[in-house]
């Protein structure tokens, strides 16, 4: 062993070995650093979600739920809390006004926060482990709006009375079910069986709150789930993410996409350095093998040194990842005011197999083909390259490739879509690298350049073109879709984006409402919204039973919000057939219902609205926008052929520093409801804002590694440089010439890879950006602008830096290096 940790030493002088460290450290670092930072962002997202859903999980029923469930989960060590909520009547004197009334133990909310303020228009405070007192009641300005009362004023709830004492401006479920058309009003639960307002025959909603540690919650879930009767579901973070599960999706996926060609990059300066590495052993595997060591022997000593060096790498790289991710959570924390929950561990395993793969599949084919040669071809100077050792190097790269690619996206769409944009570049910047360079040697030969026809029939000239277009399609790819996803999460959540929903608006009050909105240049839209059951598809009755999805049975056991509009949404796009014509009827569904539900395009839908069936085809289908903060539909009929069907209307409207205009408007129009939906828009732009620093964070390190991978590029043919250039200074040449050929041939090679890259950049891009990251279309013929100028400048000034120190050693020194 002490032999082979000398030979590693030796080794590690060699300039090769070294730039193989620093791959390997880059791709590590960059892996852990990704890994490390989506899974604070993501435990982040999760926190925020859980305080929104009010605790880890939440059992929801229409019956009371069983001590059972609170004696096993007190038994893990569980947080508990209750609530039951009901709509009632509150009165005062002789106004009535139907509210939410949501009875809440000790204890409530596990996770988040109440907040409340003294006065309708004061500011809020929040309220830790306090909840309403006995004989009070904490209700939203709604409820004060519509009986006209003031905190400290005495109402009646069932069969007892009591104080409104503050004003409710926030609740964690409040999030989860917006258009909840009553004010809610929060009591302490011992109060309600005063009130005798429950039944056995009461409509109500039951929850069971739990929180805890997390590998208690998913044991505590396992075991719910097969207990669970049918009037019982369980809610969970997930559900209650799906206000931001789009911005989630894009943001996971591109720095999944950050990270694979990051990885993909630094494999190929792995690849190139373990190449010219192999080479640099030639002279030393051939004595070792003259002298009877055999190629187990030899693999062996080879593999230990690469071995030790790649996982030296590894710790140095989950070292530098957790310092990184540190510092980028510090960052967030200053710009945003936001503390990122710690990560978890699994990071760290993946950059130790991010490095692990790197060196099977890209550092040993070129050990194997070492170990494979005869003594008399190494001392010949060259590998051996049977077709067999070609054909495993090809399949090792590609299988190592794939694997890196499953392990960072964990994404078979985007692994496959970017392995196949990588082999399809690769065989594309080789042949048109032929084929350019044999035009730029007829070129030469008529300008009378003496170095340009060397380059037509140079292989090294190929595979600089290949290699460095294949970094730069890389690095412009991501630059590609980073810009327009960024572009398209602003266009998203604009600043003028709907804060305010108004609902519950009767069809004679949409025109005085809309003249009183014009007259404060509030702009709105506003849809019919009617209440309808599905109950056949095709002609044949459909029930929930009948369905095993979950939440196909949720969505058939209550109805739908149907709309009807001449206009296409703003907020939808159409992927199947096409929008109303004049006097057609036909229904135009959401692309997920759809799916869920099992119809499409062609079946027919029936609906019961107010006891009459309304049946009419499905002539479109639409995918929705649901993160647009503006009114959605999964069906909308065609115009006027609902029109007669009892209906109310909705918009949205952006209030800003005008919201102190809700008061005015509940005064002139009080049967409509006004719902503030701030706090959702807070926490989609917050997410948007962390996901976008963590973007171009995570650009830095792909940049890093397209530099890496063409320092090894050049580094690898460095050899065959110093004696190119021996033999022109033997011949004459002077530094001057030597100067402008190395000037022309790297600005030339430069160029050439980065018009190839940015013209593959831009095709695979907007594939990537459309299929996967939903970006409309976006023909742009910049990144072949800036590939080639960028290209040609990066690679010439780096190209002459890597061989600026040979020009000046006599040509015996070049020939003994």
């Amino acid at each position: 062993m002490k032999l082979l940790l000398r030979h590693w030493w030796q080794r590690w002088r060699m300039p090769e070995l070294r730039l193989l460290f620093i791959a390997l450290i880059v791709s590590v670092t960059v892996v852990t650093t990704v890994g490390f930072f989506a899974s604070r962002v993501e435990n982040a997202m999760q926190q925020q979600a859980r305080q929104l859903l009010g605790g880890d999980v939440v059992l929801v029923s229409s019956r009371p739920i069983t001590s059972d469930y609170l004696q096993q989960a007190q038994a893990l060590g569980l947080e508990t809390a209750h609530t039951t909520s009901f709509p009632t009547m509150v009165s005062f004197g002789e106004q009535l006004q139907l509210s939410q009334l949501k009875a809440i133990s000790g204890g409530y909310p596990l996770r988040g926060e109440l907040r409340v303020a003294p006065a309708p228009d004061a500011p809020e405070i929040t309220v830790t482990g306090q909840l309403p007192g006995r004989g009070e009641l904490w209700a939203e300005a709604r409820l004060f709006a519509a009986l006209g009362a003031k905190p400290g004023t005495q109402v009646q709830v069932g069969r007892s009375s009591f104080t409104l004492t503050q004003v409710l401006t926030h609740e964690p479920e409040r999030g989860n079910n917006l258009f909840q058309l009553a004010p809610v009003v929060l009591m302490n639960a011992e109060d309600l069986p005063a009130t005798q307002l429950l039944s056995p025959a009461s409509r109500a909603s039951f929850s069971q709150l739990f929180a805890g540690d997390a590998r208690k919650i998913q044991q505590w879930q396992t075991t719910l789930k097969p207990l669970l009767k049918p009037t019982e579901r369980i809610r969970t973070v997930k559900e209650d993410l799906a206000s931001v599960q789009q911005t989630l999706q894009r943001s996971t996926r591109f720095l999944g996409l950050a990270a694979v060609l990051s990885v993909v990059l630094a494999g190929a300066a792995v690849v190139l350095t373990a190449t010219s590495l192999m080479r640099r052993q030639l002279s030393a595997v051939a004595v070792l093998k003259a002298m009877g060591m055999s190629r187990q022997q030899v693999l062996w000593d080879h593999a230990v040194s690469l071995l030790l060096t790649a996982l030296l790498a590894a710790a140095v790289g989950v070292l530098l990842g957790l310092l990184l991710q540190w510092g980028l959570g510090l960052w967030l924390a200053q710009s945003l005011g936001k503390v990122l929950p710690a990560p978890g561990s699994m990071p760290a395993l993946n950059g130790l197999l991010t490095a692990v793969i790197l060196l099977l599949g890209f550092a040993l084919p070129p050990l194997l083909r070492l170990v494979n040669t005869s003594p008399m071809q190494i001392l010949q100077g060259a590998l051996q390259q049977p077709s067999q050792a070609l054909w495993v190097a090809v399949v090792s790269v590609l299988l190592a490739v794939l694997g890196l690619l499953w392990l960072q996206a964990r994404d078979i769409a985007l692994a496959g879509m970017v392995l196949l944009g990588l082999v399809a570049g690769v065989a594309l910047f080789w042949g048109l690298a032929v084929w350019l360079l044999t035009a730029a040697q007829r070129l030469g030969k008529r300008a009378g350049w003496g170095w340009m026809p060397a380059l037509g029939r140079s292989r090294r000239a190929i595979l600089l073109v290949v290699v460095f277009a294949t970094g730069l399609f890389a690095l412009l790819l991501l630059t590609t879709v980073r810009t327009d996803l960024l572009e398209r999460w602003q266009e998203t959540l604009p600043a003028d984006a709907p804060d305010h929903f108004l609902i519950n608006i009767q069809p004679a009050e949409v025109a005085p409402l809309q003249q009183f909105l014009a007259a404060q240049s509030v702009n709105a839209v506003f849809y019919p919204m009617i209440r309808g059951r599905l109950v056949a598809v095709n002609g044949k009755p459909v029930t929930p039973q009948a369905l095993e999805d979950q939440r196909a049975q949720r969505l058939l056991e209550r109805e739908f919000n149907l709309s009807s509009s001449a206009d296409f949404p703003a907020s939808n796009v159409l992927l199947q057939g096409q929008w109303f014509d004049a006097g057609v009827s036909g229904f135009s569904i959401e692309k997920g219902i759809g799916e869920t539900l099992k119809f499409g395009m062609g079946d027919t839908l029936t609906f019961d609205i107010a006891g009459q069936q309304v049946t009419q085809p499905i002539t479109s289908v639409r995918e929705v926008r649901w993160d647009s903060m503006q009114p959605n539909f999964f069906v909308i009929a065609a115009p006027g052929s609902v029109d007669n069907m009892p209906q109310t209307h909705i918009t949205s409207i952006y209030l800003g520093e005008k919201k102190p205009l809700v008061t005015a408007l509940i005064r002139q129009f009080p049967s409509v409801t006004v719902i503030d939906v701030g706090a959702v828009l807070a926490q989609i732009r917050g997410l948007i804002e962390q996901v976008s620093m963590a973007v171009q964070g995570i650009f830095v390190f792909t940049l890093l590694s397209g530099v890496v991978v063409l320092v090894a590029a050049l580094q690898s043919q460095q050899a065959e440089r110093r004696r190119e250039i021996a033999i022109l200074k033997s011949l004459g040449a002077r530094r001057g010439l030597l100067q402008r050929r190395i000037w022309g041939e790297f600005l030339l090679l430069g160029g050439l890879a980065g018009i190839l890259a940015g013209a593959l950049a831009m095709s695979v891009g907007i594939a990537v950006g459309y299929f996967l990251f939903d970006l409309p279309v976006h023909l742009s013929i910049w990144p072949v602008l800036v590939g080639g100028v960028s290209g040609s400048v990066l690679v010439g000034v780096a190209g002459y830096w890597n061989l600026r120190g040979l020009l000046d050693v006599l040509p015996l020194g070049l020939l003994k290096a």
